[in-house]
């Protein structure tokens, strides 16, 4: 993880998230937070497996965060049907406003407690309706 703290003229904040569950190895996950701006994605996931190719029947990833102790979604991606994990897929990527606070403000980095990948897959061989969960990222002391 790297994170650019604040300067004199601008807030900005970068962070680059990789982690890993039973199953699933996520690289490179990027959030961006500024004032008015959160970019959010363009990480690498990749399923563990001893011959590097895996098929779903459909997949969900979805990158979320504990924000003032709420959940809330930064992005999602869903495929239905048939995605092959012969190598790595890309998380895709979204930008658009940052989540506000009670106060109508931008949310700032010291708002984030926690981010952490979630993924629902049906693996294809099995039928089967899997879950995990990625932690990245948690603020142990908020003060």
């Amino acid at each position: 993880m790297y994170l650019n703290h604040r300067n004199a003229t601008n807030d900005f904040y970068h962070l680059r998230l990789s982690g890993e569950s039973p199953h699933w190895e996520l690289d490179g996950y990027q959030v961006d937070l500024t004032s008015g701006i959160l970019n959010s994605g363009n990480g690498k996931l990749r399923f563990k497996t001893r011959e590097n190719d895996y098929t779903t029947n459909y997949f969900v990833f979805e990158m979320n965060a504990v924000i003032n102790k709420k959940d809330i979604t930064l992005q999602s991606k869903a495929v239905s049907g048939p995605e092959d994990f012969k190598n790595e897929i890309d998380t895709g990527a979204i930008e658009g406003p940052p989540p506000i606070t009670k106060d109508g403000k931008s949310i700032t980095f010291k708002d984030i407690d926690k981010i952490y990948a979630v993924i629902h897959w049906e693996g294809q061989d099995d039928g089967i309706a899997h879950k995990e969960i990625i932690d990245l990222y948690e603020l142990y002391n908020k003060n």
